[in-house]
């Protein structure tokens, strides 16, 4: 499953999306909490994990492809994490499979979950959406400048190693493992002066334009309406009784 890295952002089709983009972030940042706050021990903490990525999914609603690739790969990744319970059994003389397992599951839940949560909010936010939602949020400004660029060189970063691949495939008549590893063996050589290179034209081109050499002003970001308020409050409501599930377990 291949699914470009900027025909992510912005292109989830759920009710989600009609909410203001500092309201987004905010139901993003609860539901990412509540995945990792939610006791992954406990029945009932695992049920509340299932039921947030759920809920969270149809909420925004984000391509099929998307939503299916992100899942699998989120098994992928996490799910190793249990091979390491023979380990730990090995290392605690008299301990059960429960105490072993306990602490690769809480990993593998937890970073399935906030990564499907992640993906699905990504969905919903365009890079334009993104910046309003910074601008609009107490965050500092050096954070959202930086993360902001991270995304947008990302993008840019990709896009250059395609383009690489491509014409090494073209001029060796070759595909697949071979052609990535010439891509790889050539990352310092061309990849990163091709980089360079480029961002020098941009920055040329800005200066010749008149873009100011300072940072970029605020964004004028849309008031919030009735259903953004409740939104926002029905998050933090489900924040809360996540957290208070965790002390009432932790009790």
């Amino acid at each position: 499953m291949r699914v470009e890295w900027h025909t992510v952002w912005g292109s989830a089709r759920g009710p989600l999306t009609r909410l203001a983009p500092p309201v987004r972030l905010v139901c993003a940042a609860c539901a990412f909490a509540a995945c990792l706050l939610a006791p992954a021990a406990s029945g009932g903490g695992v049920a509340v994990v299932a039921l947030v990525v759920l809920l969270w999914w149809l909420l925004c609603r984000p391509p099929r492809r998307l939503a299916r690739g992100a899942a699998l790969l989120g098994l992928a990744l996490f799910v190793p994490y249990l091979a390491l319970a023979p380990l730990i059994r090995a290392e605690v003389p008299g301990g059960g499979w429960s105490d072993a397992l306990a602490a690769p599951w809480a990993v593998a839940l937890r970073g399935w979950s906030t990564m499907q949560v992640g993906i699905a909010s990504a969905a919903t936010l365009s890079p334009v959406d993104l910046r309003l939602a910074l601008d609009r949020l107490p965050v500092p400004r050096v954070v959202a400048a930086v993360l902001l660029q991270i995304i947008h060189q990302t993008a840019t970063l990709m896009a250059e190693t395609r383009r690489i691949a491509a014409a090494l495939v073209v001029r060796a008549a070759a595909g697949g493992t071979r052609s990535r590893l010439r891509v790889l063996s050539s990352l310092p050589r061309v990849w990163l002066p091709r980089v360079a290179a480029r961002a020098e034209r941009v920055a040329a081109a800005m200066e010749l334009r008149g873009y100011p050499g300072g940072a970029l002003p605020p964004s004028a970001a849309p008031a919030l309406r009735a259903h953004d308020l409740l939104a926002t409050a029905l998050a933090m409501a489900g924040l809360a009784a996540v957290i208070a599930l965790r002390l009432l377990g932790a009790a």
